[in-house]
């Protein structure tokens, strides 16, 4: 803050905040680093830090002895490129980009006009409102493509909120800017003093010490869960299908069990399965199932969860649904699978049997998995291609990784 042609006048306060600010946020785009040198896919991290590191360095440039125009206009680059390297990193992390006419439009029209502000017509409070402004228009155009994407997660709705908070921060500076008295420009000790009691500066320390650091501690607490819930997501799924393997299958459908009033657990097996990895190759036989998984997981019926539990074994848990809906929807994947899968390979009929039994929120996994098991032995025993519903009552224990009678009837 400093006189366009002079030497600087700066706060020893404020430099002291810069200081501690910027150590802060180093360390905060330090774990960013990290986050993205353990996952090197994770592209947005990398965009976090840099943001980082540009606006660290843009602030910086505001106390570095030379004239306030110079550095302002370090700063004017800077603070954009931080802000753009921000907003790119948020939609990164869902899937999307900012357009590049966007991000050229926005540099060039903020560069200029902070530049203009301070060489052409030196003032203070107009590189101060186009900075804000310009920045939160930006976040909040980049808010509006977060909250249009579904579904939204709980870290969507943090990083959402953060954005959403970051751009009011910002905003708020420039509704109270006609109302601060701010000097126009920074060129003794009295101006800067009135600087730094107005409510614009205010506003400016409330958005760069608080919401901003803050901001960018939720992005990273948000980044860290994606990882975290991408691994756990790697080591539940089935490699073959993308279905729930066992483990994920068994920790989905114990947490949906207990919250829904009534659900239908359907036990599908494919009929013969040996003869058909036989008869098209293995290639083949997982193409079967790759189709299979994929008739289990199409409309109308939505929340359900699919878990391939076996080799030719898939379990499925619809929650919320009746009996008879349970019933004529296995029927239709019956048909289904019949009717198509021969079309993958040599000609050859493939069919499934399946076992169904319904629940109430009171019932175990482990004895509900038993009870369709059982109905899933007798459509075997049956003549295959069928479906069983369970008419009996659930064991009273029951043990999901153990073998029981019904295994061996299972070709």
């Amino acid at each position: 803050m400093r006189c366009p042609n002079e030497g600087p006048v700066v706060s020893t306060d404020w430099l002291i905040a810069v200081t501690l600010g910027s150590f802060v946020m180093a360390g905060i785009g330090l774990l960013f680093v990290i986050v993205w040198g353990v996952d090197r896919g994770r592209t947005c991290a990398l965009y976090f830090a840099g943001a980082i590191a540009v606006y660290s360095a843009g602030t910086v440039a505001l106390s570095v002895p030379t004239t306030t125009a110079l550095a302002s206009s370090i700063h004017g680059v800077l603070f954009p490129i931080a802000m753009v390297m921000l907003a790119e990193g948020l939609l990164r992390r869902v899937g999307y980009r900012l357009p590049r006419l966007t991000v050229l439009a926005y540099l060039v029209a903020m560069i200029t006009i902070v530049w203009a502000f301070a060489y052409l017509s030196p003032l203070l409070v107009g590189r101060v409102v186009t900075q804000n402004l310009g920045t939160a228009l930006l976040l909040l155009g980049v808010a509006r493509r977060l909250w249009a994407r579904i579904p939204k997660t709980g870290p969507d709705r943090a990083a959402l909120i953060s954005t959403v908070a970051l751009a009011a921060s910002l905003g708020a500076g420039v509704v109270v800017a006609p109302f601060s008295a701010v000097p126009r420009e920074i060129r003794t000790p009295a101006d800067l003093d009135s600087y730094m009691q107005s409510n614009l500066e205010l506003c400016l320390i409330v958005a760069v010490t608080v919401v901003l650091p803050a901001c960018m501690v939720t992005l990273l607490a948000v980044t860290v869960v994606d990882m975290v819930q991408e691994l756990r997501s790697q080591r539940d799924c089935d490699e073959l299908t993308g279905l729930l393997n066992r483990r994920g299958f068994k920790r989905r459908a114990e947490v949906e069990l207990r919250s829904a009033e009534r659900s239908v657990m359907v036990l599908a097996d494919m009929d013969f399965f040996k003869a058909v990895n036989d008869a098209l190759g293995h290639a083949g036989g997982d193409a079967v199932l790759t189709a299979f998984a994929q008739i289990l997981t199409e409309p109308p019926l939505d929340g359900r969860i699919v878990g391939r539990i076996g080799g030719e074994e898939f379990a499925v848990l619809l929650p919320h649904v009746g009996l008879p809906s349970a019933v004529e929807w296995a029927e239709s994947v019956r048909h289904r699978i019949a009717g198509g899968a021969p079309a993958i390979g040599g000609g050859m009929t493939v069919t499934a049997s399946f076992g169904i039994a319904p629940a109430d929120s009171r019932s175990q996994l482990t004895e509900l998995l038993e009870t369709a098991d059982k109905a899933l032995y007798k459509a075997k025993l049956g003549g295959r291609n069928q479906i069983v519903v369970s008419s009996s009552p659930t064991p009273k224990s029951a043990n999901l990784d153990g073998n029981d009678a019904g295994t061996a009837a299972r070709t």
